[in-house]
């Protein structure tokens, strides 16, 4: 499908790779139209396109504000989710954005006979996973609300296309980085460039054997433009990722060496970790003599996606890495 003259709705259009989809999709000749609450979309994010631009303030909770902004347009991409919103309740997050919030945006294309949805799903579907590269096909498991609401979504979208013919796709991103990042405390990514711009420490919690696979977010933007290009997408999904994995321990040594910063690297006592409700800190999935254990490896299979749209990953960590210190340096 060619992008040019279409209208393009991106819900979430404000946020961190919503904001980059816009500007990309400006250069395929796309007319954009960005539907976000801004609650932790930035109109900043929007600066240098604003004119180009259409920009509506409502909710996906909202049907009725989601169907009329949705009216006339050919494509909706959403990418609506408030990641890390503190002012966010649990229930309004998970059920309420993540759940009721795609739920409507599948109903009003429906309505409005719009040609294709792509949404955004995550790694977080997959769950606690010992053997990686991870292939679409495996098993779901999530164990983090947050997975389960993204997975709940991608039922939602093939649904959509089974009963009522509507094209959908859905794409697993994994791990994603880059400037406009939402919070700078709900990556690990993040957070170490953070501390190496300020030379503090940088703590490792668990072994530093954790794998991630850590994507540039113009890499993720242009996969998610060639599944909205892709025609005959009947709730097909794919992951986006690097198709690399790094441990947590190598990503701190090279963002010390990449930034020339003074900050050291030693891992944390139990003391220091941020601990849930359920008694264990973020990231960390099970407690195991006294220990805190991180056993989720993800790293993304990604060959699905090369054959079938042309996706091919073309930053590299380093160059990434590098991107995104420059941009955060300003922000701290």
């Amino acid at each position: 499908m060619n992008l040019r003259n279409k209208k393009i709705l991106i819900a979430g259009g404000a946020g961190f790779i919503g904001s980059h989809l816009c500007e990309k999709l400006l250069k395929e000749k796309g007319e954009i139209t960005v539907f976000d609450n801004f609650s932790t979309g930035k109109s900043s994010n929007l600066e240098s396109i604003k004119n180009k631009i259409k920009i509506i303030k409502g909710d996906i909770q909202n049907a009725k504000e989601i169907d009329k902004a949705s009216k006339a347009q050919d494509i909706i991409i959403h990418e609506a989710f408030p990641y890390g919103a503190a002012t966010r309740s649990v229930d309004k997050q998970f059920v309420g954005d993540g759940t009721i919030g795609t739920f409507n945006v599948l109903r009003s294309a429906l309505k409005n006979n719009i040609k294709k949805v792509v949404y955004a799903s995550t790694v977080a579907v997959y769950g606690i996973k010992k053997n990686s590269p991870q292939k679409e096909e495996i098993e779901k498991n999530p164990f983090l609300p947050y997975g389960a609401t993204k997975y709940l979504g991608e039922l939602y979208c093939s649904s959509f296309s089974n009963v009522y013919g509507l094209e959908t796709v859905s794409l697993r991103y994994f791990n994603v980085f880059g400037p406009r990042y939402a919070t700078f405390d709900h990556s690990a990514m993040i957070l170490f460039l953070k501390r190496a711009i300020q030379n503090k420490d940088l703590i490792i919690y668990g072994d530093g054997r954790q794998i991630r696979d850590y994507t540039y977010v113009d890499d993720i933007v242009e996969g998610t433009i060639l599944a909205a290009k892709k025609e005959k997408n009947h709730g097909t999904v794919y992951n986006l990722g690097k198709g690399r994995g790094l441990s947590i321990f190598d990503l701190a040594k090279k963002i010390v060496e990449l930034t020339g910063s003074k900050s050291k690297i030693h891992f944390g006592k139990k003391s220091e970790y941020k601990i849930l409700k359920r008694g264990l800190p973020y990231g960390v999935t099970k407690k195991i003599n006294g220990n805190f254990v991180d056993e989720r490896n993800y790293v993304a299979n990604i060959n699905k996606a090369k054959i079938e749209l042309g996706y091919l990953p073309k930053i590299s960590l380093e160059q990434g890495i590098i991107k995104t210190f420059q941009w955060m340096k300003e922000k701290i």
